[in-house]
């Protein structure tokens, strides 16, 4: 039952950070962000998953936002840092 817990607790981390870097990218210039790095990884000890994404949207605002989100058999955290001009 702990590890169903753990695949569902990764999965609700995971996926709203896959939906919300594409709603991003699609949000500024139609050529996508200056620079994006993304990495997921998961185990049954739990998973993790960390965006950073920087460019500029059409009218000239520089964006920069870089977010973490993880979950383990203690619990689960998360940090979004971002900053426009």
């Amino acid at each position: 039952m702990r590890k169903i817990a753990k695949y569902v607790a990764v999965g609700a981390l995971v996926t709203p950070l896959v939906i919300g870097t594409a709603g991003l990218a699609s949000a500024h210039d139609h050529d996508g962000p200056a620079y994006e790095k993304a990495q997921n990884s998961a185990n049954a000890n739990g998973g993790r998953t960390s965006a950073t994404v920087s460019g500029f949207t059409p009218d000239g605002t520089a964006y920069f936002v870089t977010t973490t989100k993880q979950a383990g058999p203690t619990g689960a955290s998360g940090n979004t840092t971002g900053s426009h001009s």
